[in-house]
């Protein structure tokens, strides 16, 4: 399964993870991207359109759909997003610029087995980095997110932003994937 791109100017289509739930919905940008939205710590939710509520287990089924609700953000295991450019934050030089390089990482969160990319210049100590950084929520690029109960329910995504909060398991893989 993976996040469609929203077909309305202005917003970003994405599924928002919970360890019980699946949303699915539209969030209407406001001129600011949404990582730099979900790393607001004034902002306890996020307001989503056209939203979609399943079970994860069950994704097929249809627990509400309502035009407009509110997710508290530090619930949130993770958000997966079709397109990586969506997960960029407005400042995009720490995630992206000529000189980074795309390191491997392995995460646990929220019932998931996350693998994917972290872009970030080489001299950054990837670790300390996951520990220390003021963010709340970090992209993975080029991400796939395996439910750890059911290992036939697969997200994938140009990214994926994780939720520091919720991260069990952390490491950075010594190999590239293939």
């Amino acid at each position: 399964m993976s996040a469609g791109a929203s077909f309305r100017d202005g917003y970003v289509s994405a599924d928002f993870l919970t360890r019980s739930y699946r949303i699915s919905g539209d969030v209407r940008l406001r001129g600011e991207p949404l990582l730099d939205r979900l790393n607001d710590h004034m902002a306890l939710f996020i307001e989503l359109e056209r939203m979609f509520v399943s079970p994860l287990l069950n994704p097929a089924v249809l627990t509400g759909n309502y035009d407009m609700g509110n997710v508290r953000k530090n619930i949130l295991g993770m958000v997966v997003l079709a397109q990586a450019d969506d997960a960029l934050p407005r400042r995009r030089g720490q995630y992206e610029g000529r000189d980074h390089i795309a390191r491997p990482v392995f995460i646990v969160t929220a019932g998931f087995e996350v693998r994917g990319d972290l872009r970030l210049h080489p001299t950054v100590d990837v670790a300390n980095f996951i520990r220390t950084t003021p963010e709340q929520y970090i992209p993975i690029f080029d991400a796939e997110a395996v439910m750890t109960l059911e290992s036939s329910v697969v997200y994938r995504g140009g990214a994926l932003l994780v939720n520091r909060e919720q991260i069990e398991v952390f490491s950075v893989e010594k190999r590239q994937r293939a």
